[in-house]
């Protein structure tokens, strides 16, 4: 077998469950009596996998897979296409397999730096930063969603609510069905745009991802921005490359 030959059989193994997040793979030596090729064809076609942030590769110790099976990302359910303002109640959903779960929220206030710079929020601004970790069914990390909201929207509530803004407080925030979180607490959001884009894994993400750092990723940039242009709250989603993204448009008078 070639060296894609033996990528397109290994990830499918790896699809299929018989490699699960975590798993050693068989010796190069083993691998190519299975493949029918030589250990240098096999070693190669290993680095690449490890480019693609499937496997991880170490001299002496052999090759472990650090990829789940393919994740699924759904970006939504909005109004029609002309609307300014999504109207999806759940940006993102599970779909990874019965078991999935989510980390705990973790909560704190931090300044913006360069690093944030594609959220459209400026740099030095004061924030609230939310951010949790996503695993599939076999327990492999499959998505790191990091969110900055300014202080001045993080601190609203809605009318009648007791206790810490709800965007301060951990755990999952809940607005009345149909309607978005920034509506519910009034940030004045008329605009919900996304990017993705290919970049390396850093930083949290990487560590949250148990990735080697510059890893490639998927990073999704999601901007609340409100009528004066001014960027309300920003979410950044890493994910493995692997993974699909999916949203749905209904045309005006549906759903």
């Amino acid at each position: 077998m070639t060296q894609t030959e033996i990528i397109k059989a290994l990830t499918a193994a790896i699809d299929r469950g018989e490699y699960k997040y975590g798993d050693r793979l068989p010796t190069t030596r083993v691998l190519a009596d299975t493949y029918g090729t030589s250990q240098q064809t096999v070693a190669s076609a290993l680095t690449r996998m490890a480019s693609l942030g499937l496997v991880q590769v170490q001299r002496g110790w052999g090759a472990r897979v650090i990829t789940g099976k393919p994740a699924r990302i759904r970006l939504g359910t909005y109004r029609s296409a002309n609307r300014e303002i999504a109207t999806g109640t759940a940006a993102w959903s599970r779909e990874n397999g019965t078991g999935s779960k989510e980390g705990p929220t973790q909560v704190s206030q931090t300044v913006t730096t360069e690093v944030d710079a594609d959220t459209g929020i400026a740099v030095g601004t004061e924030v609230v930063e939310r951010s949790r970790t996503r695993y599939d069914a076999d327990g492999a990390p499959c998505q790191h969603k990091r969110t900055l909201v300014t202080v001045a929207a993080a601190t609203l509530a809605p009318e009648g609510w007791t206790g810490l803004p709800p965007m301060m407080s951990p755990g999952d925030i809940n607005p009345p069905a149909g309607m978005s979180i920034a509506k519910w607490l009034g940030m004045g959001v008329e605009k919900v745009t996304y990017e993705v884009s290919v970049t390396s894994a850093t930083g949290a993400a990487a560590e949250a991802l148990k990735l080697p750092e510059d890893t490639p990723c998927l990073r999704i940039v999601s901007r609340g921005t409100k009528g004066d242009g001014e960027v309300a709250y920003a979410t950044a989603t890493t994910a493995p490359l692997r993974s699909s993204i999916s949203w749905e448009i209904q045309e005006d008078g549906v759903g």
